[in-house]
């Protein structure tokens, strides 16, 4: 399907989820679906590079996750993200990609860290498009660092404590995990679920959402591109309503 450049979102955020739903449906152990989630993910990117996407964030491993699924199937996430960040190098290369990560990825195994760095650092010139991976992500602890460390910079004389009521949104979000960021235009959640599990909460404030019942291994670029359909199909008034007598936007506390 083709869109205009003026219709394809800046920034699309993905909620990867039904990894483990698609390979209880089918027989096979938790972990293959999370094998088949790692072709998706693939697929996904490079249809949103296609597209003209100019940043595609995953939300790959939660906090929550990486805290109370067992220690095996942690393991098992871990062995995988390393082979996919070796073995999607050329993809990230001939696709103009960067990769970057959001998280708290300090208690990865040494060789995770090592491997994610190197490809970072290779793909650290490309402009083409922005791939972030949100692992080991919490939405709310991201929050509560940004806050921690701008209240850092007060204690250390760096902010006036007597201006703090200078301090903005812009202010405020170069503290979150990625002040490159753009905000996401599209949030999109597959398996059905209709929360936002942690994910982008600061960012997401005026994010479009679409769900689609679909798991994560069975999203394809149909999917994508019927996600697209709906999100140029709306009228995104970022909280206001117009005016029928003067067609401009005013505020609105309401829907």
């Amino acid at each position: 399907m083709k869109f205009s450049p003026e219709q394809v979102p800046e920034h699309i955020a993905f909620i990867m989820d039904g990894n483990g739903r698609w390979a209880m449906n089918r027989g096979f152990l938790r972990l293959r679906g999370y094998e088949e989630g790692a072709v998706s993910l693939r697929r996904i990117t490079t249809h949103c590079r296609e597209l003209g996407v100019r940043e595609a964030t995953f939300f790959a491993l939660s906090t929550e996750n990486y805290l109370r699924r067992p220690r095996r199937e942690i393991s098992f996430l871990m062995r995988l993200l390393k082979t996919y960040l070796v073995k999607e190098r050329d993809m990230l290369m001939d696709n103009n990609i960067r990769l970057t990560t959001i998280g708290d990825i300090s208690s990865f195994p040494a060789d995770v860290l090592e491997t994610l760095h190197e490809t970072e650092t290779l793909t650290s010139e490309n402009d083409g498009m922005v791939m972030r991976l949100a692992l080991n992500y919490g939405s709310r602890q991201e929050i509560i660092n940004a806050v921690r460390a701008l209240c850092a910079e007060v204690r250390d004389g760096k902010i006036d404590p007597d201006r703090v009521e200078e301090i903005s949104e812009d202010v405020f979000a170069a503290y979150l995990a990625d002040p490159q960021m753009k905000d996401p235009d599209l949030v999109i959640r597959t398996a059905g679920e209709y929360r936002l599990s942690n994910f982008l909460l600061w960012q997401s404030s005026y994010s479009e959402l679409w769900i689609t019942d679909e798991l994560w291994p069975d999203f394809d670029v149909e999917h994508l591109d019927e996600a697209l359909v709906a999100y140029v199909n709306r009228d995104r008034k970022y909280g206001a309503v117009l005016d029928p007598a003067s067609g401009e936007a005013s505020g609105s506390n309401g829907i």
